[in-house]
């Protein structure tokens, strides 16, 4: 992941929401909502939406859709991944800090990952050239 120090205003750009990336936490409660809606409609939305480089929303679909429902300007700052495993293990990397979500709500949300990170394990499989630089050199085969 890296910071590009490209920033967009809503004015400039449309971001995309993946249900997929919008769905990888746990909702806000009702309260938690409604806290972050007053904040943002008596401070403005003084954190920005960050977005990959295809505009893509990785972080602040909360703080989006209240902007939006409010016509409220936003800023989105744009971060490069290497591909959408990244993304999730940012976000979720991220909010852990954040929220106060539980060990099980944490253990739900990793199980949601498990197959993006078996599929890249698979892809990998055989692709390491440092085993014959760190092994000793053949030895005969011995018979016992």
């Amino acid at each position: 992941m890296q910071k590009t120090k490209t920033e967009y205003s809503n004015f400039e750009r449309t971001p995309v929401v993946l249900p997929e990336m919008e769905q990888l936490l746990p909702p806000l409660s009702g309260e938690q909502f409604s806290a972050l809606e007053s904040d943002i409609l008596e401070n403005g939305c003084y954190a920005p939406i960050i977005v990959n480089e295809d505009m893509v929303v990785i972080d602040g679909h909360n703080r989006l859709r209240i902007c939006e429902k409010h016509g409220l300007p936003y800023k989105m700052l744009v971060f490069s991944f290497a591909n959408l495993l990244e993304v999730k293990q940012w976000a979720l990397d991220t909010q852990k800090g954040r929220r106060n979500l539980d060990k099980w709500e944490l253990g739900q949300i990793a199980l949601r990952l498990k197959p993006d990170i078996e599929a890249r394990a698979r892809a990998n499989q055989g692709t390491r050239t440092d085993l014959s630089v760190n092994s000793p050199k053949s030895y005969p085969p011995t018979d016992n």
